[in-house]
């Protein structure tokens, strides 16, 4: 095991020695072997001397690993006059940043992260000591005077410890008291202490990374770089900025009386949405001897589990959770993604549109990024409203088809006939380049028309625009227009510079009618091969006979909304270790 642990730290230190020195197993590659590994790669001159500044450091830690990985609870005692709790940077600052003199009765204890050290002279040092959520920065003061004064501590012990041994990005635990630098006042803590080690960095880092490829399967060393750098800013930390949009939409729908609920991510009919399973195997509850193995699928959507919540007598709720796709990686797409949806009764499509609109107006207005800024400005200039753009009308005008002869088209592409179907769906695809029209179902071809007629033309700038009245076909989940003889669907979606971010109507809750849809959906399924058509959720429609109020819901994909605030390009730079094929390289 040793031997294949060497192997792979001298294969990494191969790999990696193009760009500045990351992954060096340094406590595996003591002396001898960095030398065996200067021959063993093409370069023979890529030792770095911080790697073997590292490994001689490492050597004296693998004597005695306790002492450099300590539990917390040796610094830590029921008597907090004898033994104070540990404060982080961020604490020590909200409780002290109004001192005007050196507290030296107050003795305190604070722990964190190396960001920096710097010496002035022989006998004093000065430490920048980072943590707390938004990496906070506290100056740390080693005056030999003062340390030697509470604990002797030989001149030479002193240098050398500071000067040769402690090293940023190690953890610490210092001993002080809460204080004023002499000439700038700067807030700070004294130590009458050396500092005691919590966690040590066997590896050198590099002062940055820029390869995209090396990005993408050293996230942990992007992040600290990121963390530890000057330029550190808590809206441009795509961890810190998930976790702060999360925290408002939960605070919006809370305030509008929505609760927060789990559904289930294992079932046996993933269904909710127009997409292709993951299938996988349960052995524990089959019933059958000769196959002691269950069919499971992840969950593509909670739409219909969230909808039986709302059956049961919950009247508003929301998830935001995990969804899983079995779907090729691109620049926007993800097997595995998060999502908001949530369900009102006596939500009407009018009122899913406010609530879109104020949701995206929280979320903006609590966030500091460019991107969240220039929309700040074109939407308070619009009254805070989205621009509206009719499926059908639309469709005519830039198909240069008449209104009527459109619908007739669409209508019939619902007909029993096969042929009046086919006819149709021809001569729809017409107005579709050639690369676009092969095999189409019915709602294939009306969501290619929608993109290259409407997304393309309406939706391509920073002005949220809503699509809405989709024709009822391509709309399996949605309640019929009745206003429009059952043509089109109360429904609607929100595109952002030609990308969907959100998906809303108000809900089919007749079961017959939800059954016909469903029977229709599986109708496209063998017509035309369309693997994403709904399945017939049997339990479902049982369900729906307990009686449903008439419901609005809406779902947002979160990975595109935390793309759009930060200016990135492709999802895997929003997600915490990239997309699956990045996951899989980690």
């Amino acid at each position: 095991m040793l031997q294949l642990l060497k192997n792979f730290a001298i294969t990494k230190y191969c790999f990696l020695n193009s760009f500045p020195k990351i992954l060096v197993r340094s406590s595996i590659l003591n002396s001898s072997n960095i030398r065996r590994v200067t021959t063993s790669c093409t370069n023979t001159n890529i030792v770095d001397p911080s790697t073997l500044e590292f490994t001689k450091r490492n050597e004296t830690i693998l004597k005695d690993l306790p002492k450099y990985y300590p539990s917390l609870s040796e610094f830590v005692c029921t008597d907090v006059s004898k033994c104070p709790s540990i404060l982080s940077p961020e604490d020590f600052h909200n409780q002290y940043k109004d001192i005007k003199q050196d507290l030296s009765n107050e003795i305190v204890q604070v722990g964190g992260r190396i960001k920096k050290i710097r010496f002035s002279g022989k006998k004093m040092a000065f430490i920048q000591l980072i943590g707390g959520l938004n990496n906070t920065t506290l100056q740390i003061i080693l005056n030999y005077r003062i340390i030697n004064e509470h604990k002797s501590v030989a001149i030479e012990t002193f240098h050398d410890y500071l000067h040769h041994f402690i090293k940023p990005g190690d953890y610490i635990m210092l001993k002080g008291f809460p204080g004023l630098s002499q000439r700038e006042k700067t807030l700070s803590l004294k130590s009458i202490e050396l500092p005691s080690f919590l966690s040590i960095r066997q590896l050198p880092l590099p002062p940055q990374l820029n390869d995209k490829a090396k990005i993408k399967t050293n996230r942990v060393v992007q992040y600290l770089i990121n963390r530890t750098g000057d330029r550190f800013l808590p809206d441009n930390d795509i961890i810190l900025l998930r976790s702060k949009v999360y925290r408002i939409i939960r605070d919006y729908l809370n305030d509008k009386k929505f609760i927060e609920v789990e559904t289930p991510i294992l079932n046996g009919n993933s269904n909710g949405a127009n997409a292709k399973p993951f299938i996988t195997k349960l052995n524990a509850l089959s019933s059958d001897k000769l196959n002691n193995q269950v069919n499971l699928e992840l969950r593509i959507a909670p739409e219909l589990w969230l909808k039986r919540l709302i059956i049961g007598g919950y009247e508003r709720v929301y998830e935001l959770g995990k969804v899983f796709r079995n779907e090729s990686v691109d620049s926007t797409h993800n097997p595995e993604f998060t999502t908001l949806e949530t369900y009102g009764s006596f939500m009407t499509m009018e009122d899913l549109i406010l609530l879109s609109e104020e949701l995206f107006r929280k979320i903006i207005m609590a966030v500091n990024t460019d991107t969240s800024i220039e929309l700040r400005n074109i939407l308070s200039v619009n009254n805070w409203k989205f621009k509206r753009v009719e499926f059908i009308p639309t469709l005519s005008k830039e198909l240069n088809v008449p209104l009527q002869e459109l619908r007739e088209r669409i209508e019939s592409l619902e007909s029993k006939d096969l042929e009046i179907q086919k006819n149709s769906i021809k001569y729809l695809e017409t107005f579709l380049p050639s690369s676009n029209c092969s095999s189409s179902s019915p709602q294939q071809v009306l969501d290619k028309l929608c993109g290259e007629y409407i997304e393309k033309k309406y939706c391509n700038d920073l002005h949220p625009a809503i699509i809405y009245h989709h024709p009822k076909i391509m709309s399996p989940l949605a309640k019929n227009n009745y206003k429009d003889n059952n043509l089109t669907s109360k429904r609607f979606e929100i595109f952002i510079r030609g990308k969907e971010f959100l998906n809303a109507y108000e809900e089919e809750n007749c079961p017959q009618e939800q059954l016909t849809k469903f029977i229709n959906q599986q109708l496209q399924k063998t017509k035309y091969g369309d693997l994403e058509s709904l399945k017939v959720d049997l339990f479902y429609v049982e369900a729906m006979k307990w009686g449903m109020p008439p419901t609005g819901g809406l779902g947002l994909g979160i990975d595109r909304l935390l793309m759009l605030l930060s200016g990135s390009k492709r999802i895997e730079e929003v997600l915490s270790f990239g997309t699956v094929d990045d996951v899989l390289r980690q």
